[in-house]
């Protein structure tokens, strides 16, 4: 009797645990779906429902091996159910062997656009894209660099141009706690209640110009142009801006942009120009804009 009653209650566990699993996979599963992507997330500090993005990936990923565990232990409980179950069914299914087809065919389908997306399935992935795009509404959303707000305060600002002791002594000017020169940036705008894209308008201002890597019309290559450039915060910068920070002018840069087949409107960033041509990286639109017939990486 109390066997039957200990069978019976590890099977109604494993039944709810697979239920609670699939339910929060679920709700985790659309957070991911509209939630910003991971370089504007992590440097805008973005939150939904009090969680950041890594912890509502965590939660995806630990409830979806909660299901997949409970679901192998409710198939253990319920295997001989689970068997008999399926030969009816194969039975049934002699008769409906078109359902079959369709059923196949659509999982087929679904796999086939997972890997190269196609319409009307492809939609969903374009408006995830959109969704996600959705989170910059300006320039400052985007980092000047990947995972920027990882760094320590000191390297963050040797990357940007900006005098590390300036920085720490105006960070301190303004009234923010735990500023130090060897903290994390994230660090440092959490401790603040702020956002590291916060911090960075801050210190903005003390940013020093991108001098010209050669002199003006200089003729750059592609590795020029990676040594020079790479790291520095040029991604924020406008058509405008990179003529004034490269010695080239505004015509050139068009002209190399119209060879290489891309586009770029006079108030959009390096990033997002990047982004609308589905280059590689910012890094490729500014070879192009700079070099001579160089066709960048997609």
């Amino acid at each position: 009797m109390s066997a039957n009653h200990k069978s019976l209650g590890l099977r109604g566990l494993t039944s709810l645990l697979s239920a609670a699993g699939l339910l929060v996979m679920g709700i985790s599963g659309l957070v991911a779906y509209f939630m910003p992507h991971g370089r504007i997330a992590y440097w805008t500090d973005w939150h939904f429902a009090g969680l950041t993005k890594t912890q509502w990936g965590d939660i995806h990923i630990i409830s979806s091996l909660l299901f997949l565990v409970a679901a192998g232990f409710h198939l253990y409980f319920n295997w001989k159910p689970f068997v008999s179950y399926l030969k009816g069914k194969a039975a049934q299914m002699k008769g409906r062997k078109r359902e079959l087809a369709i059923t196949l065919a659509a999982l087929v389908l679904v796999v086939a656009a997972g890997i190269k997306p196609f319409p009307p399935l492809s939609w969903l992935v374009d408006l995830n894209g959109y969704l996600k795009g959705a989170w910059v509404t300006s320039p400052a959303h985007e980092p000047p660099f990947g995972h920027a707000e990882e760094l320590k305060l000191a390297v963050f600002c040797k990357k940007t141009g900006i005098p590390a002791a300036q920085a720490e002594a105006l960070l301190k000017q303004k009234g923010l706690q735990g500023v130090s020169l060897q903290t994390p940036l994230i660090d440092i705008a959490r401790a603040n209640h702020t956002t590291p894209m916060a911090l960075y308008a801050l210190l903005q201002p003390l940013q020093k110009q991108v001098e010209a890597a050669a002199p003006v019309g200089h003729a750059f290559t592609a590795q020029e142009v990676e040594e020079r450039f790479a790291g520095t915060g040029i991604g924020n910068k406008t058509l405008q801006g990179v003529a004034a920070a490269s010695g080239q002018s505004e015509a050139a840069i068009r002209a190399r942009l119209a060879a290489a087949g891309l586009k770029m409107a006079p108030a959009q960033t390096l990033k997002a120009a990047a982004d609308a041509n589905n280059l590689a990286s910012p890094l490729e639109m500014l070879k192009a804009m700079l070099v001579d017939g160089y066709q960048p990486r997609r």
